[in-house]
């Protein structure tokens, strides 16, 4: 018994063995466009999944408080306690306020010297952060108190100070000349910021002993506020405003001296301008695409030219258009498809080892690869469908008598 169809996907099996040339160009260029999209998309969605969290590594669900700085402007009220105490006592939306110190100063371990940054923080900063710790861990409100000489230390700190493979955790540090601490924790490493600065470059005490042994500066640099739930931040922001305006006596029309900010909004921009870059990248690669889909086409058209006489003797023993149209877009199809399936492999490599090199997360996800699949088939498809109805639409008696 003959299966339907079963001539036409017999000679679309024969159109690469017959001219394997041309049908090899044919497929390339399908190949090229589905793999430009794959790969394309595949850069667009990993770069934005690195920017975005490098941005994270700043916070997530985190507000930051600042004074804000201006031009010809009467130099802006310091960040106190009265504003932290003032945040905790009227805010509702609000679960961790977290004021901290920073400053640059050199620290000294036998004999090394190394410049970094250093921050005086309470013991909430972990909360606030969501801080992992590699060795040891964090102080405590005891230690607060006491003023203690204990610090934590970021990863790139405990290289430069300490040797390969020896333990930091209860080594002692001079920080500032004047600061002998013991290292009771080491934060995990998160790497480098989008800007380009070092996030392990950083040393953290007591505020207290900040306060105490480095010497109290007028406010503090910034304060870190935690909403109590992520659907929380505009609430607790507008709190924030309200709070701080009137402690500062910020009235309607007067200037503002503080900023609120929230790494969050900037994660947020990141994330919609890759995803801007990835559609435009996308759209560039479709065009490669249709690129590939009109070169199946003309060689869909040449060859029509070129079997003109085949055509008018299968119409002549009875082959009927539509079977004739069957038949090219079959062809059409087979060589749509060889083109896609080289894309794919091509496209995923492309993608899996630019990422690899580039440190990004593989973002050519199963979407992509189906997508893309589909749309060189399509594409494949709908340009072959011209030829094939040239094809059918031939004169057995004009097509007879061309040679």
């Amino acid at each position: 018994m003959r299966i339907p169809g079963s001539d036409a996907i017999r000679m679309m099996l024969q159109v690469p063995m017959r001219n394997p040339g041309r049908s090899a160009l044919t497929a390339l260029g399908l190949a090229i466009g589905v793999g430009a999209f794959i790969a394309m998309v595949g850069f667009g969605r990993g770069a934005r999944s690195s920017v975005v969290a490098q941005f994270e590594t700043l916070g997530s669900n985190l507000l930051r408080i600042k004074p804000a700085y201006s031009v010809n402007a009467p130099e802006p009220h310091p960040l106190s306690s009265a504003d932290v105490a003032a945040l905790k006592r009227e805010a509702t939306a609000i679960a961790y306020v977290v004021p901290l110190h920073a400053r640059g100063l050199n620290v000294t371990r036998k004999g090394r010297n190394y410049a970094t940054t250093v921050r005086g923080m309470p013991p909430d900063f972990t909360k606030t952060r969501e801080e992992a710790f590699a060795l040891g861990g964090s102080f405590d409100e005891t230690d607060m108190q006491q003023n203690a000489q204990v610090c934590v230390l970021g990863a790139t700190v405990v290289r430069e100070l300490f040797s390969k493979g020896e333990d930091p955790l209860g080594g002692a540090i001079i920080i500032g000349d004047r600061l002998p601490c013991r290292v009771i924790g080491v934060l995990t490493e998160r790497g480098a910021a989008v800007s380009g600065s070092d996030l392990d470059d950083r040393i953290i005490v007591p505020l207290t002993t900040f306060e105490s042994q480095l010497g109290a500066p007028r406010g503090y640099s910034y304060i870190e506020v935690r909403p109590k739930e992520p659907s929380l931040l505009g609430i607790a922001r507008q709190e924030i405003f309200d709070i701080l305006a009137a402690a500062h006596q910020s009235g309607k029309g007067s200037r503002v001296d503080f900023q609120v900010l929230s790494p969050d909004e900037v994660t947020r921009v990141a994330s919609q301008i890759g995803g801007i870059l990835t559609a435009l990248l996308a759209g560039i690669a479709g065009v490669a695409l249709l690129v590939g889909g009109i070169g199946i086409m003309n060689i869909q058209l040449m060859s029509v030219a070129e079997r003109t006489h085949e055509i008018g003797i299968r119409a002549a023993l009875g082959a009927s258009p539509e079977q004739i149209l069957r038949q090219f877009l079959a062809e059409a199809l087979g060589l749509a498809a060889i083109g896609t399936l080289a894309g794919v492999a091509l496209g995923m490599t492309a993608s899996l080892v630019v990422a690899d090199q580039m440190g990004w997360p593989s973002a050519a996800g199963l979407d992509v690869v189906l997508g893309s699949a589909f749309f060189g088939i399509s594409v494949g498809t709908i340009f072959g469908y011209l030829p094939a109805k040239r094809a059918a639409d031939l004169d057995p008696i004009e097509a007879l008598r061309r040679e």
